[in-house]
């Protein structure tokens, strides 16, 4: 006979429990604040633990971007990471300890699904990426590598295509970011696979669209007083935006835990293989 599954066996794994039902239900606007609240409040628990995740999170994409092809990877493994965030929030939630390997716990459990949702991730902002330039043509690269560059020729141009760029962006990459928002935590928390989880967060948001809009108001506000602190220290734009981004992860990583929770109820201790 088998032993029975320790609370440390249990807490260190990903569902193993496949859920192929995941109903989102629709909740009042006030509560797209009450997920910073509660965001927040799981962030204060543990502050030096989210400091140590975001740091180590930052190394592995700043190291990666020496050659494209590890940014790649860390983009289609980037779920995998997060999926160590989601299970450290529920241990914060419950009170218990979280040690720093937790941030790596995702490659034990469902790595191929949610390498999935990081491989569409990016294959989808590739397809955008190339539509974009197809749109936009030799003013948008232009724009992106030297905007100050542009001459008022290509601007005018570029002026006027940006209506068909905005249609693409609304068309592609709003569903897409729907669909992957709260996709790693509901392979995390109910053992969904890659396509149902992805399925799972487009229907969660797309019910609650009043306080996702509320919600991100607020993280956008957030992040804009977090870059004016940043330049009014003297940082460049650049290096601004960086650390506003980063200064901000936590509070974005355990918010979307508490958004997930209320729209979902994703808090049920997984089933986990058991440890001999």
């Amino acid at each position: 006979m088998s032993p029975r599954p320790t609370a440390r066996s249990r807490r260190f794994h990903l569902s193993e429990t496949l859920n192929t039902t995941l109903s989102p239900r629709r909740v009042p606007l006030r509560h797209g604040f009450e997920w910073l609240r509660d965001g927040w409040r799981l962030l204060v628990r543990k502050p030096l633990t989210w400091i140590v995740y975001t740091f180590v999170t930052w190394f592995i994409v700043s190291a990666a971007a020496i050659h494209p092809l590890l940014v790649a990877a860390v983009a289609v493994l980037l779920p995998v990471i997060l999926a160590g965030w989601t299970l450290a929030c529920r241990e914060a939630e419950a009170g218990r300890s979280i040690p720093v390997t937790m941030l790596f716990d995702g490659f034990r459990g469902r790595v191929a699904d949610l390498a999935s949702i990081g491989g569409l991730n990016l294959l989808g902002n590739v397809v955008l990426m190339m539509l974009m330039l197809a749109i936009g043509g030799e003013a948008f690269t232009e724009a992106m590598s030297n905007p100050g560059g542009l001459t008022p020729e290509q601007a005018q141009a570029l002026q006027g295509r940006m209506s068909l760029a905005l249609v693409v962006i609304l068309a592609i990459g709003v569903p897409l970011a729907m669909a992957v928002w709260f996709a790693p935590v509901a392979v995390v928390l109910d053992g969904q696979r890659g396509w149902a989880a992805l399925g799972a967060s487009l229907r969660g948001i797309a019910r609650n669209s009043l306080p996702f809009f509320v919600y991100s108001l607020l993280l956008a506000l957030i992040g804009l007083l977090l870059f004016s602190l940043a330049t009014a220290i003297g940082l460049t734009r650049p290096a601004a935006m960086e650390l506003a981004f980063w200064g901000l992860m936590p509070l974005l990583v355990t918010s979307v835990y508490a958004s997930y929770r209320d729209i979902f109820g994703g808090n049920r201790e997984p089933e986990v293989p058991v440890e001999v």
